[in-house]
């Protein structure tokens, strides 16, 4: 175990007995026989069974404490006995786990506390005072213990599966190995950390910190203290400093890095939705790129490599414009997290915005400058086309896509008429019209024409691929085998009226948006307002007239429902559901749709208001 110990620990007992022990000393977070026990002899030689603190520097106790119970039969209500005995010696409960054998009804209790006065682990006083008033309770056999303390050169020695993956965080150590499959960034990003401090890392990504999720799970994995934290220091520039000024009336889910949604109020507003309430879906801080020293490297497999500036893009191409609408896979996965929490931004339906984008064609950079002829295409295997954000971002879009000249693909630099701005790629960025927002690379500083698609966890890794309802943990998948999303799917939502809002009218005026993945236009929208007994169709408005095959923008849509005579004066459930050129429709419920990752939500739209009956 540590080199030099906290606390020395006498083992007795055979090998499953120690490694029971070390499970209750990780927090209980697993039942001994769930854990690995091919490493053990290694973790834990020359020691035997009889755990007791002996070391007399523990007397200055360290960050926490863990208390075990051990119940020869568990009963109903004994969790709650034990907590209310902890309290009354005056300690806090960080965290409380129980494992239980159903064969025998034995059960194991662990708790880890800290003293309530100093917020540090319990002395050995306190901790037999502890002990003797869980014993009061006579259910088997109690032991309060000091946390187990490791160096951070014995968190260095675990890097590897087989020998385990520790991190440390702040003054805690934790074992990662099992987690290291289902991290959303990937294995590749977390193993960066493998045997470090992770605490340098998430000030760069600090939704970790800031939505809290990543700290709770992270506290379930901790199997001990940080003898030698890091200093805490006050110095050195947030590297969101630079980050832009933002709209207020955006609705922001992390501010570090920026994650913030179009808000319904201000979504029909206008077709195109103006700049600076334009939704954010940013992985690191907004880099500030000079645009006179902005240069673009074109190369790759079947090309001749190029370096544009900004004003090569401007002069030496024609200007086109598109009118995109782009979305985040996790558009609307706070319906999915009802059913059961995913992994990832509780957006609502405003991860999308739409732009009138300018810039110059994808195709036309490859082929005429950078020389990448269909011939070569086939010659050299060419499968996708890599972009490489300056912020370190990286994905992919099939060749395919790349070259159509339907495909409507861009260059951009411009956003509405205006300049693009910083918070959304200035001064270049890719516009992929009609497939997943992650697709579309901020700030590109190079393009890739390739024989694999992008590397990272935002093409490979499980951030933007589907599985099933039932697949719960990535335990024998091979994630990187599993298809990367592009297209998404027809969707729709309605924006007015909003949730729990009340009327008097028979008819209720619905509006709302739609739009379809891949080009494929919006050819109807349904409307209902008993359960789908019924359907109105929607007049389709603003977008209705694009190409529908190259839709590349939402439909607004607006329809004027009668409220039945059995649901006046009762609560009243509206529904949409879109139908593209594809005669692909919305599914009714979200439960088949739910996902570990909470992506592609599209399910029929629903919103409760309250109708109001005068007579």
């Amino acid at each position: 175990m540590c080199s030099k110990p906290a606390c020395n620990w006498a083992w007795s007992g055979g090998a499953g007995d120690c490694w029971s022990r070390l499970a209750a000393l990780a927090g209980g977070l697993a039942v001994a026989s769930q854990i690995r026990t091919d490493s053990w002899p290694k973790f834990v030689s020359h020691q035997h069974l009889h755990c007791e603190a002996v070391d007399e520097s523990i007397k200055s106790a360290g960050g926490s404490s863990i208390v075990t119970l051990e119940v020869q039969k568990d009963r109903p209500g004994l969790l709650n006995e034990a907590t209310d005995k902890l309290r009354s010696c005056q300690v806090n409960i960080k965290d409380a786990r129980i494992s239980t054998d159903e064969a025998s009804q034995s059960a194991k209790h662990i708790y880890i506390v800290q003293c309530k006065v100093t917020g540090k682990g319990l002395t050995e006083e306190r901790l037999e005072e502890v002990s003797k008033a869980l014993r009061e309770l006579g259910v088997g056999l109690c032991k309060a213990e000091p946390w187990p303390v490791y160096t951070s050169e014995e968190v260095a020695q675990h890097k590897t599966k087989e020998n385990g993956i520790w991190v440390s965080y702040k003054d805690g150590v934790y074992d990662i190995t099992d987690f290291v499959a289902n991290h959303p960034g990937g294995q590749d990003k977390i193993l960066l950390a493998a045997g470090k401090a992770i605490d340098p890392f998430w000030r760069i990504y600090q939704q970790h910190t800031g939505r809290g999720n990543a700290v709770e799970a992270l506290a379930k994995m901790r199997i001990g203290d940080l003898a030698d934290p890091p200093a805490v220091s006050g110095q050195g520039e947030d590297p969101y400093d630079a980050d832009p000024d933002r709209h207020p009336g955006l609705i922001f889910h992390n501010n570090k890095p920026c994650n913030a949604e179009l808000p319904s109020e201000l979504m029909m507003d206008s077709w195109l939705t103006p700049n600076p309430v334009w939704f954010i879906r940013h992985h690191h801080p907004v880099p500030v790129i000079d645009p006179d020293k902005y240069r673009l490297i074109v190369d790759g497999v079947g090309t001749k490599s190029v370096t544009l500036t900004l004003d090569d893009l401007k002069s030496r191409f024609v200007k086109h414009e598109v009118t995109a609408t782009l979305q985040c896979g996790g558009n609307r996965r706070s319906e999915l997290d009802k059913i059961q929490k995913t992994g990832g931004i509780p957006w609502g339906f405003g991860a999308m915005s739409t732009a009138r984008w300018g810039g110059v064609y994808l195709r036309e950079v490859l082929q005429h400058c950078a020389g990448l002829s269909l011939e070569g295409v086939e010659a050299f295997g060419v499968k996708h086309i890599v972009f490489k954000g300056v912020d370190d971002m990286e994905a992919s879009i099939p060749v395919d896509k790349a070259l159509s000249p339907y495909g409507d693909v861009l260059v951009a630099y411009e956003m509405n008429g205006e300049p693009l701005p910083n918070e959304h790629g200035a001064p270049v960025r890719l516009v992929v019209p009609g497939v997943v927002g992650v697709r579309n690379v901020k700030w590109v500083g190079r393009i890739i024409a390739s024989t694999e698609e992008a590397e990272g966890p935002w093409q490979r890794g499980l951030a933007y691929k589907g599985f099933s309802p039932m697949v719960k943990d990535l335990k024998n998948i091979d994630v990187e085998k599993i298809h990367s999303m592009q297209e998404l799917p027809v969707q729709s939502a309605i924006v007015s009226p909003k949730p729990g809002s009340k009327t008097e009218l028979d008819d209720i005026e619905v509006k709302g948006f739609a739009w379809s993945g891949g080009g494929r236009g919006i050819i109807r929208v349904d409307v209902s307002c008993d359960n789908g007994e019924t359907w109105i169709t929607a007049d389709l408005v603003e977008g209705k007239d694009q190409s529908p095959t190259r839709a590349w923008a939402w439909t607004f849509w607006e329809a004027s429902v009668p409220v039945p005579d059995h649901l006046k004066g009762k609560e009243v459930t509206l529904l949409c559901r879109a139908v593209d050129s594809a005669y692909s429709t919305q599914p009714e419920r979200p439960e088949p749709l739910w996902n570990l990752r909470g992506l592609n939500c599209n399910c029929w739209h629903q919103v409760k208001v309250q109708h109001v009956d005068d007579e």
